[in-house]
């Protein structure tokens, strides 16, 4: 956002598994929904797709289940969600 970082998203590697996740600063949340921001998320997909092996997610409150949900992932249980595909 203006020459600044205000969000990352990726796979971070732990043990045997991947870990989706989304890191994104409050001025950025407004935008959360728009078009650019989904696009972006949705091309994140390539790092799981991309990934040699099992890639999790834990969505951390109800619109993260959404989110997951939307992008593809699987839900598991409880809060955790995985790339299945």
């Amino acid at each position: 956002m203006d020459g600044r970082v205000v969000g990352i998203i990726g796979v971070a590697r732990e043990y045997n598994i991947g870990k989706f996740f989304a890191d994104f600063k409050p001025e950025l949340e407004p935008y959360l929904k728009s078009l650019p921001i989904m696009r972006a998320i949705k091309q994140s997909l390539i790092f799981c797709d991309e990934y040699r092996g099992p890639v999790v997610a834990i969505a951390e409150h109800g619109e993260g289940c959404r989110v997951l949900h939307r992008l593809g992932f699987d839900h598991l249980e409880g809060a955790y969600y995985g790339w299945l595909r």
